[in-house]
């Protein structure tokens, strides 16, 4: 009963993601026609998350799975404290900051160089940490530099 509840869970949030995501994407603006917009393909997925989402919480209904808000709010706090859900936790928190905080303030480059230079020091557990991560995510930034300015003579923010 509990695999099938939080299945329910599951596909409203896969739900809720796919709306989202529809809705963002067809708010772009458009340049042409509805199969020139820009946010043709990430509509389609949106569309296919709803999808998705809506099988998901079919079959866990016809399984016997069901929505109780007092098991939803409460495994968002046992998530939260979960020692292995850090890392997917980090994951999540990570590239929001970059995307919704980092870029905007202080540009693409040099949020990019940051945002390498932390996931490389909180994920990567195999090279010593100290003598690379800092070289990697400044030579990863330099080539998305100089492929985008400077060769294909793109203005990144």
């Amino acid at each position: 009963m509990a695999a099938s509840d939080r299945d329910v869970r599951l596909g409203f949030c896969t739900m809720g993601i796919g709306l989202y995501t529809g809705w963002a994407s067809f708010t772009m603006p458009s340049r042409g026609g509805l199969i020139e917009s820009p946010g043709i393909f990430p509509g389609l997925m949106g569309l296919l998350l709803i999808l998705f989402g809506a099988i998901l919480i079919a079959q866990a209904w016809r399984k016997g799975g069901r929505l109780r808000p007092s098991t939803v709010f409460g495994s968002i706090g046992a998530i939260a404290r979960s020692p292995e859900h850090r890392p997917v936790l980090m994951g999540i928190i990570l590239p929001a900051v970059y995307v919704f905080v980092g870029i905007p303030l202080i540009g693409f480059y040099l949020s990019s160089a940051l945002f390498m230079a932390v996931m490389f020091w909180l994920f990567v557990r195999s090279w010593r940490k100290w003598m690379l991560f800092l070289p990697i995510s400044l030579g990863i930034t330099g080539i998305l530099y100089l492929t985008f300015n400077k060769l294909f003579q793109l203005q990144i923010w």
